[in-house]
């Protein structure tokens, strides 16, 4: 399909899931301007900001493209319902974090009544983000070292890539990791995300 034919028409949900898969600008695009009015309105009048509504509009995004790369997404509605779906619970679980709110106050009440959003998989992408977070906080010899391991490879064979002894490497890995396991359980957000 050529990229002005998909400015020429309205998107399936198909041509949208494939432009997010490949990372489509066209398509990102038409979805941003298509939704992200619909998203802020929604956070702005539930105790967000602007900020947070980016935020939830590109977890959102990123809940979907992971989806989609785990297994072939198929919907029984709109996008634009799946996505408003996907945003209202994300807000929904970072206002319970924040406690500020138990309730949603739903602009669009009737968009989600067949939608049915899987919360583990919200919940996975919580999970990653704090995961990441604290990851990226690393000295590059760890996330190296845990990166290689992640990656399958043997212990004999991180100690030749980092240039170590193999019981050093050994010794190294596990140090890494428990640094890793505290810092995320000392995150606030560890024991939400923990059910």
């Amino acid at each position: 399909m050529q990229l002005t034919d998909k400015k020429e028409r309205a998107l399936s949900n198909e041509d949208i899931f494939d432009g997010i898969k490949h990372r489509d600008r066209v398509v990102l695009r038409s979805i941003y301007d298509s939704y992200f009015p619909m998203i802020m309105d929604l956070i702005l009048k539930n105790s967000g900001n602007q900020e947070d509504a980016r935020d939830i509009f590109h977890d959102a995004l990123t809940v979907i493209f992971e989806k989609i790369n785990k297994e072939q997404l198929s919907i029984s509605s709109s996008f634009k319902t799946y996505f408003y779906a996907i945003c209202k619970n994300l807000w929904l679980m970072s206002l319970r974090k924040k406690k500020t709110a138990q309730k949603i106050n739903d602009l669009n009440p009737n968009m989600e009544d067949s939608i049915e959003i899987n919360e583990q998989d919200l919940l996975y992408h919580q999970r990653y983000k704090l995961y990441m977070k604290h990851f990226d906080k690393m000295g590059e010899d760890c996330k190296k070292i845990l990166k290689l391991f992640l990656q399958g490879e043997s212990l004999k064979n991180i100690a030749v890539e980092m240039g170590f002894t193999d019981s050093y490497a050994k010794k190294r890995k596990h140090t890494c990791q428990k640094q890793l396991i505290l810092a995320i359980e000392g995150d606030g957000s560890f024991n939400e995300l923990r059910s």
